[in-house]
């Protein structure tokens, strides 16, 4: 019996705010400057020169909510007048994972419960046809993650049964800061229903089974935090020893599902033993684990993709067919999550044939995000599409080659630049025939372990999700 294809719903691609923003939609502070850097402000005013300037869609200063907003992500979430416009409209990072059982039906895995995970879920589900959460996996202790477990109540009781959570030993103790009341009875008032949920203590470097799915935990780091230390008091230092603050990563989880799917939603660099359980996509036998402790890896910077990895990789047949990777920012580099230019160097690395970017941010729209990606196939439609956003498109498509596909050295004469490759070039020449994307929330992508990968969208399943 052939093995059943892997799906992944995207219920959530953006940050831990999510979008659009109400204070961009209340005009609540200026634009900000850091922004005009990257998309600059479209004034559709008659002294505009702009020939898309007064086409619906754009920002006028003058016009009526919500021609008014100057954000244009923002804008382009709530403005019927934008072509897809609603692709702005992004929740916290989440997704469902899910297979069919022996019987036929789904069974779902449940990726992050984040504080918009209500809203998307009755957005979402009934147009999916998911009608279970038989297991969740949670990658790490911030909002965006986990605040979103009370309101699976209501699933534990539907069900008749409690819900495995997956998780490490940090991101438990998190849980168990903000809902004492989940994970200890006694703490709860007895005026309502409490979700009913086992916790799985996973370590870092775990692979396991979960609803028949294979999950390879792959940890990364997400940004750095401080906590003191006391030097052990001597008897030169007893009366004076002062605490001091040491830099420790965030550990948060990334997966492989299947050897076929990476997802890293947050991450801001990768160690080399997760490179190294990666670039390794054979599955182990695996056992359900009961609850251990985890043990944190050592810090290391994310490594570039070197000339051997990519040769290497060129050579290798069996390519990764999916990797979902954070991407803030279009231009600038973050203390927290990765960029443009990282998630692309990962991307290379893995020789990913399809890569979906998630986690972005404003003031970058949806249809910004499709041209940079477009600029990177070598036949594409990019810069061709009549859109409200083009003209900003256009500049922000320009400005990326310059700092971040193309490259710069200090001191070198342009003969020397033209000699060195920028990471554009090294993207067609390595992975042209690969395809990057920017997720969207509703979004359906499937795959058929060990089959020929072709298109993985599935466009028939995608949707909006319903409006009320």
């Amino acid at each position: 019996m052939a093995a059943q294809p892997i799906q992944l719903l995207f219920m959530g691609t953006g940050t831990s705010t999510g979008l659009p923003l109400t204070p961009c939609l209340t005009r609540s502070n200026p634009y900000p400057e850091a922004f005009s850097d990257m998309v600059p402000l479209l004034n559709a005013t008659e002294n505009s020169n702009s020939e898309l300037a007064h086409i619906k869609g754009t920002w006028n200063p003058n016009g009526k909510f919500p021609t008014n907003i100057p954000c244009p992500c923002c804008r382009s979430a709530v403005d019927s007048d934008v072509p897809e416009g609603w692709k702005n409209k992004r929740g916290n990072t989440g997704c469902i994972v899910r297979k069919r059982s022996s019987n036929g039906e789904y069974k779902n895995l449940l990726v992050d419960v984040g504080k918009t995970f209500r809203e998307q879920a009755a957005r979402f589900f009934p147009e999916w046809g998911v009608k279970t959460i038989d297991a969740v996996l949670l990658t790490h202790g911030h909002a965006d993650a986990y605040f979103g477990l009370d309101d699976l109540r209501e699933w534990c009781i539907r069900q008749g049964r409690a819900i495995p959570v997956y998780l490490n030993q940090a991101t438990y103790e998190k849980v168990c800061e903000a809902f004492p009341y989940m994970v200890d009875k006694t703490k709860a008032s007895g005026g309502g229903d409490v979700p009913q949920l086992i916790w799985k203590i996973i370590e870092d470097d775990d692979e396991l089974e979960i609803i028949g799915i294979n999950v390879k935990v792959l940890a990364v780091h997400h940004g750095i935090y401080f906590h003191s230390l006391t030097p052990a008091p001597t008897s030169a230092t007893q009366s004076t020893s002062q605490k001091r603050l040491e830099p420790e990563p965030l550990i948060c989880l990334g997966f492989m599902f299947d050897s076929s799917i990476i997802y890293i939603s947050d991450v801001s660099s990768i160690p080399e033993s997760t490179w190294s359980r990666m670039l390794d996509r054979k599955p182990k036998e695996v056992h359900s684990k009961s609850l251990e402790r985890s043990i944190l890896p050592t810090p290391d910077d994310t490594p570039s993709p070197s000339s051997e990895d990519m040769n290497a990789a060129q050579e290798e047949e069996n390519k990764l067919p999916i990797l979902i990777i954070d991407a803030l920012w279009p231009l600038r580099p973050h203390a927290s999550h990765f960029s443009l230019q990282q998630a692309l160097d990962v991307a290379l690395r893995l020789k990913s044939k399809y890569t979906y970017l998630v986690g972005s941010t404003h003031p970058t729209t949806h249809f910004m995000w499709e041209e940079i990606c477009l600029s990177l196939v070598k036949e594409s439609n990019n810069g061709k599409r009549n859109h409200p956003d083009r003209v900003q498109s256009d500049f922000l498509v320009k400005k990326v080659w310059e700092k971040v596909l193309t490259p710069k050295i200090k001191g070198s004469s342009s003969l020397e630049n033209q000699n060195k490759k920028g990471l554009g070039e090294i993207w067609k020449e390595f992975n042209g025939d690969s395809i990057v994307r920017p997720a969207w929330d509703g979004l359906v992508l499937e795959i058929q372990s060990g089959s020929e990968v072709k298109e993985v969208e599935r466009l028939d399943l995608s949707t909006r999700g319903l409006v009320y």
